[in-house]
């Protein structure tokens, strides 16, 4: 067991169609260093099966050591079925981290299908 701190964010991806996910679906939401002019560093990952049941809450853990002053940080989602994505967020959802979080992040994924009207 690792003596490392960590801390969590936790929330809900939101998409604005009012459709069903297809079966098999799979959530996908990454927390990331999202620092301009510095590489993109993921901090912590959850992949989700079977979102269309499963849901759309995610708890992300990171280690503390991994928030530097002065970075930002952002929080990406996109939802895949049989490996096409469907929603997406278009740019990172800004959080701040090294914070106690009281309420749930609210992320919002757009329709990045060419074509919106099918289900696959």
């Amino acid at each position: 067991m690792s003596n490392e701190h960590v801390m969590s964010i936790s929330g809900t991806v939101h998409y604005l169609i009012k459709i069903l996910l297809s079966p098999n679906s799979t959530l996908h939401v990454s927390l990331q260093d999202v620092t301009p002019a510095a590489p993109v560093k993921e901090l912590a990952q959850q992949v989700i099966p079977h979102a269309e049941t499963a849901g759309l809450d995610f708890n992300l853990t990171y280690a503390a050591a991994d928030v530097l002053p002065g970075h930002s940080y952002g929080i990406t989602a996109r939802i895949e079925t049989n490996g096409q994505v469907i929603f997406a967020t278009t740019k990172p959802h800004r959080v701040e981290l090294g914070v106690n979080h009281l309420r749930p992040e609210d992320v919002v994924v757009r329709n990045v299908r060419k074509n919106p009207d099918s289900n696959a």
